[in-house]
């Protein structure tokens, strides 16, 4: 490859490593305004324990398969948020584990699925699980996974009953949005035309927003303060569709783990860069974008020139989305009852430092060229 192409995709490299009381609940007329006290560091090591002490014993059939897909365990943001939610609320620690522990399992089930679904034989570096141990083994792993999402669940609704005496429903809570997420992807492998800009967000909404809301919207509903979540809708819905343009970005840069470079444009699947670069395309360039599009051609490999112009141009669209998305978050935070942004900043900071560093590069890229 020539010209600014390796440029761009070595520029994004960098984004794929950056990433107990006995009063399970504050009083609602107070709630939480210190920042969390444990730092991300401290969580992700206790909640990595936690997780590998879970597995499979050795002489289990998904024994190996297990510790191969937990030997890279990714950023854990569903489960830091989980957990920093649960402090912020002053919900027991045993309790907010169980359920970030819940939210980790159901999430990495999603990843073992996704690649059989996608055909990826690549994660985060590594073998997917259908391509280093078979289908079979894939599929009951992601199942297996499925089930311990459920365990945990039901262990943190126990438990916030032995506390408070109140029932409550994150089981129920993790079904719906394993529903949503079923739903979502499914709907990538049905649609006869690729998805418009609105359908898109439809999609996004149960694939990635379901495991990106319901870390925090299950700690809330097992503290007995599912009321006081009802506001932070708009948030989860722009932070899960900020963070799968995130993931689509590092997905055509090639930085995203998989063994392909581009593989959404290869498979014609949904991608927000190609979306936006499409819709900033007119007359005879959208339609001979379309053209090479569709003939699974526009790759770094075959035509250069629209893979960067899509790097580039919709790159930067992209990044303009996430940065207006990030605004609004802050926006709908301002002034809210509990102090959300300390919660989130595992991804906000995660999703800014993804937008600045695009940015950077289409600016130096486009000064050289």
């Amino acid at each position: 490859m020539s010209g600014l192409l390796p440029e761009l995709m070595e520029g994004m490299k960098e984004l794929q490593s950056r990433s107990d009381s006995n009063i399970p609940v504050r009083n609602p007329q107070k709630p939480s305004r210190n920042s969390t006290s444990r730092n991300t560091e401290e969580t992700m090591k206790e909640l990595l324990l936690n997780i590998k002490s879970q597995l499979p014993s050795i002489d289990h059939p998904l024994s190996a398969a297990a510790i191969h897909h937990f030997a890279e365990p990714g950023k854990l943001i569903r489960g830091q948020i989980a957990l920093a939610a649960g402090e912020m609320l002053d919900l027991n620690r045993d309790i907010a584990m169980q359920w970030a522990l819940s939210v980790e399992f159901l999430h990495n089930a999603s990843l073992v699925h996704d690649d059989i679904c996608d055909e990826d034989t690549s994660r985060r570096n590594r073998e997917t699980i259908w391509k280093a141990f078979g289908l079979q083994q894939a599929i009951c792993l992601g199942d297996w996974l499925v089930a311990q999402s459920f365990l945990h669940a039901a262990e943190a609704d126990s438990l916030a009953f032995s506390y408070t005496g109140s029932k409550t429903a994150s089981t129920a809570l993790l079904a719906k949005g394993m529903s949503a997420l079923s739903t979502g992807q499914a709907s990538e492998f049905v649609s006869s035309s690729y998805p418009n800009w609105a359908h898109y967000s439809r999609i996004v909404s149960g694939k990635t927003g379901q495991l990106i809301s319901i870390p925090v919207e299950g700690m809330f509903m097992l503290a007995s303060l599912h009321e006081d979540y009802q506001r932070l809708e708009n948030v989860f819905g722009n932070l899960g569709l900020a963070y799968q343009i995130t993931n689509d970005i590092k997905n055509l840069m090639g930085t995203d783990g998989a063994a392909r470079q581009g593989g959404d444009v290869l498979r014609q699947s949904p991608n927000a860069v190609v979306i936006l670069f499409r819709d900033s395309l007119v007359n005879g360039s959208r339609k001979e974008f379309d053209e090479k599009f569709m003939q699974g051609s526009v790759c770094a490999h075959t035509d250069e020139k629209w893979m960067r112009e899509l790097l580039m141009t919709g790159g930067k669209l992209a990044a303009d989305k996430i940065t207006s998305l990030l605004a609004e978050v802050d926006k709908d935070l301002t002034d809210y009852t509990y102090v959300m942004k300390n919660v989130l900043l595992p991804v906000t900071d995660y999703l800014s430092a993804a937008s600045q560093k695009i940015y950077h590069i289409s600016s130096t890229s486009s000064t050289s060229s």
